[in-house]
Formats: C-alpha cells, structure tokens, sequence
C-alpha cells in the first residue's frame, strides 16, 4: 500500500460548515440530497421480488477466451429474487410492441429509467484500517460506506492490516448481511511488515506458515517481502496454497523472483507493475551508485525510470507479458496508487478531501518512518520521468489486454478505496482500454480470478451484486464518482449532488441507498474532525 500523506488545511467554508453540523435525529429528519445523515442511519433490505425496471444493462460479460465484452442492451426489466437474478425481460419498443404480458412486478420497485445496471465492481487490492486506529473509531465502517456508496460489492483485503481474527469475524458478518458492508476477501500478509527474515525463510517453514494462515482464517496469501519472494520459498507457498485451497497474490518488488519466474510457479495475481518490466532487462536497471532500496526516495525515484529501461528490450517484454497469459496469471496493475508521482499537485487539490478524507490523513506530510509518504524531494524531473514511465506502463498493459490476459482493477488504497477504484478505471481508459471492456475488467474479471462461479455478471441465475448508475457510464466514466464529485468545477455544488453517482448497491440481494452511504460517510469525517480539533484545543491549554 502507498499511503496520501500531504498536509492541506481544511478551507474555512468547510470550516464554517463543519461547526454548524445538526443533530442526528435533525440531520436524519431534513431528507435533503446534501445533508449529512449519522453513520450507521441507512439500513439495506432484501426483498422476496426485487424488480429493476427500465434499465440498460452492462452485463460484464463477454465472449469466452476474448476479452471482447457485449455491448449495453436495455431498457431491461431485472427480476431479482432474494440473491439471485431470476429474469430478464426486454422493455425496449419493439418487445413492448410485440408482447400482451404485462412487465413484472414484485415487492419493490426501483425505477430505473435512463439508469445503467453493472455487476457490482470488486477492488481486487485494497488495505482496510482497523477500528480505533488512525481512522478513529468507526474506521471499517466509514471505509466501507465509501465502498458501497461506488458500487463496489467485494474487496479483496491485501495484508489483513486490521489482524486477521477481526476480519475473519468481519467477512463472517458481511457474509450474513448483518452489517453494511462489502464481500471481504482476506489475503494474510508474508510475513508481516518488516518482520524478520528467518520467518518462513525455507521451504519447510513456509509450508507451515501457510498453514497457520488457513487456520487462521485467511483466504489466500500476499507476498510482498523476502524471504518469500525467495524462488523456492515461493514455490513451497504457492504449492502449499493450493493445498489449501488458497490462491497467492505477489508485490514482487525489486526481488530475486520477477514476473516470469512468479508465473512459472504458479501466482494467481502479480500486482503493481513489479516484475514485469524487470523481467525483460538483460540485467540490472541503471540504478545510481548510492541507490538504496529500503530508502523509498531512491525507491520510487528510480522505479520512475524502470518502464523505460524495459521498454529497449520490446521483444522480451512481449514474451514475459505471453507467458502470464499462457499460464493464466493475473496482472492487477493498481496504477491509481501512484498517479502522484506524476502529478503531486493535482493529489494534493482533490475535490473530496474537504469531505470524505479523513483529517488524520490531510494532515499528515512526507515521513520517513511511513511507507508511501516518500515525497520530500519530489521534483519536476521526477514527474516528467514518472509521465513517461506512465505512458509505456499503460502500453503494455494494453497489450497484455489486447491479447487475451486476465487483467482486473484494484485501489491499494484504504479509507478512499471507493473512490480511488473509479481513478482506476479512469486510467485503462487512459490505457486504450475501451469502457465496455472496462467494466468486464472490474467485475467478471475479478470474479473469475476469485474463483466466485454464481457471479457471472448481469445473466440469469447469477448471484445479485449489482449497481444501478445515475448516467451512462460508458459515454462518462465521471458519473461514478458519488455525490456529484465528477461534475466538480462543472456544476455548482447544490446541482452537483443531484448528477451522477450509483443510485442504488445491491450486494446479495441486498439492496442500499449508495449516496444515503456516502452521506454517512461524510457524517463521520466532520465528527471526526470536530473530535480531533478538540483533542488539538486541549493539548494547547
């Protein structure tokens, strides 16, 4: 994961409105689409007959052995009963014109007129806090709300930060819909950050290790330092995973293992870029003479440089990208999380920071001691390297679409990750991918990598994770981006909130007010900044 940590004051309109939140029963009584309801005020129901009438539908779903996904078809009445869509009936002219049935009913109806209907997106990279952490008190439940509130229905949790007992007991209660929350998905971390390398550092151990993480409750493995990125340590993980019934994910750093040999040994998913570019370099990248690669300055500095170094060797980087899609490796490039380096001012001026980020990250800086917060010498020739850096990375992720790899969409982000999951998508449209492959990408996709069989998209007889979208998605990528965020500088705020954004998430049936949600999770940044200002009165008496 690589943290936002810039400091930027909160502006004194935020300030002013910040001091004059209502009450929780006034807030909850106003209605209006931009006030600000309490955490935990929205509740989702599932219906025995849930009808969807009147929308368009992006099914997620494409041809197989292609990347190539259908077209939007609608309008379309979907029939969902309890979890699981049921029917699918055609509204348009012509069915309408030819048919005397009348169009179904249930016991709601969600008018979804002019609406776009996706298979609910799944960030395939994420780091959810921990309760009475940074985040305060109701960090997870803040988080999550930001998740459903973009019509995201799964998430697959990269290192269980917040210990994996507690999310064990999370996943177990989202599972049951007994609190708002995504599907959880939960990878344990090889080994812990910065823990100490004679952990797992045989083939022997790190069988055992693997399973102590099954008993524990996790649901597939992150590598992300040595010694499990050592080849035969790797190989004992993977190995024993699939023992298990586990999958591994790969942060392959700067390692003895690139992307090939991960591939060969049989990695589910390779994420970030690690790897790939570093498998085509007949040797080292040019690093300085007094480069240091714990120094994450030097680090990231100079991974800015690598795509370009790669991209002389065009021939084996296409042989490396081949060999992933051979042997059916995931490539989750997470290319959002580090946007900042090419363009650290425009990271830092993000319109949602004044009310959806949480003040304990708006005022942390560039730190040492914290991973991601690396940006204390950042300079132009940096950003102009990471530009181009950017621009063959998106190439080659292109390509490796192009011809067939498994390709999925994730955040790394924490707290945001609702909202830095719609960058993302963003960013493979920036790549050449076309948006209707995009939502296959994000969904489908992701499912498939899971190994998640009744989500198949938008068909009958797939499991219900859905999001009805207040526009079309395919023509505007922006108008995913809740409570009117894609229309920032645009539109003036009270019309801002009215535009875009997903209506409803329906998560197992389930079906949630997604705006309600972000609302809540505005709530609870302004209480937490009110909290936090009080702490910071008293230190000062």
């Amino acid at each position: 994961m690589i943290a936002t940590r810039f400091k930027r004051c909160t502006p004194p309109l935020v300030a002013a409105v910040l001091m004059g939140v209502l009450s929780g029963a006034e807030l909850a009584a106003q209605g209006e689409p931009d006030s600000l309801i309490p955490l935990g005020t929205t509740k989702g129901e599932r219906y025995n007959r849930l009808v969807i009438r009147g929308v368009t539908v992006i099914s997620g779903r494409g041809t197989p052995g292609t990347n190539r996904a259908m077209p939007p078809e609608g309008p379309v009445d979907v029939v969902i009963e309890g979890n699981v869509i049921v029917d699918m009936v055609p509204a348009d002219p012509v069915n309408l014109a030819s048919r005397r049935s009348q169009r179904p009913t249930g016991d709601r109806i969600l008018d979804a007129s002019g609406m776009y209907l996706i298979p609910g997106l799944v960030d395939m990279h994420a780091h959810l806090p921990r309760n009475g952490g940074n985040l305060g008190p109701q960090a997870l439940e803040y988080t999550y709300r930001i998740y459903l509130g973009h019509g995201v229905t799964a998430v697959r949790d990269a290192g269980t930060g917040a210990g994996i007992r507690e999310m064990a007991e999370q996943r177990r209660l989202s599972a049951a819909n007994q609190i708002v929350a995504p599907r959880l998905v939960l990878c344990q971390r090889w080994p812990l950050p910065l823990g100490r390398w004679n952990e797992g550092n045989t083939p022997e151990k790190a069988r055992a290790m693997v399973r102590e993480f099954k008993a524990l409750g996790a649901d597939c493995v992150k590598v992300s330092k040595s010694p499990g990125h050592y080849p035969d340590v790797l190989e004992a993980i993977v190995q024993e995973a699939n023992a298990q019934g586990m999958f591994v994910m790969t942060d392959l750093k700067v390692s003895e293992t690139d992307a090939a040999v991960a591939s060969r040994l049989g990695v589910r998913s390779i994420e970030h870029w690690y790897g790939v570019p570093d498998a085509a370099l007949p040797a080292s990248q040019n690093f300085p003479p007094d480069y240091n690669y714990w120094d994450e300055l030097d680090r990231f500095r100079w991974a800015g440089r690598l795509w370009e170094e790669a991209d002389q060797y065009p021939e084996r980087l296409s042989a490396v990208i081949d060999l992933m899609i051979r042997n059916g490796t995931n490539w989750d490039p997470t290319m959002v999380v580090y946007e900042k380096n090419r363009d650290l001012a425009r990271a830092v001026t993000l319109p949602w920071r004044e009310t959806l980020v949480h003040p304990h990250e708006l005022a942390a800086g560039p730190d040492s001691t914290v991973h991601g917060a690396y940006h204390r010498e950042w300079k132009t020739s940096d950003e102009v390297a990471w530009k181009r850096n950017f621009q063959i990375w998106m190439k080659w992720v292109r390509e490796f679409h192009r011809r067939g790899g498994l390709l999925t969409a994730g955040s790394d982000d924490g707290e945001l990750g609702g909202i830095s999951l719609i960058r993302e998508l963003e960013l493979m449209q920036e790549a050449g991918i076309h948006p209707i492959d995009i939502f296959k990408v994000a969904t489908t996709n992701a499912y498939q990598v899971l190994g998640w069989e009744r989500h198949c998209g938008v068909r009958v007889g797939c499991i219900a994770d859905l999001a009805v979208v207040n526009g079309n998605p395919i023509d505007n990528l922006k108008v995913m981006y809740g409570r009117g965020y894609g229309f920032y500088g645009i539109l003036p705020r009270e019309e801002r909130v009215k535009h875009g954004g997903v209506k409803w998430t329906i998560k197992d049936g389930v079906v949630y007010d997604a705006q309600a949600l972000l609302r809540e999770a505005e709530w609870y940044v302004a209480q937490e900044k009110r909290r936090l200002g009080a702490v910071a009165d008293g230190e000062t008496r």
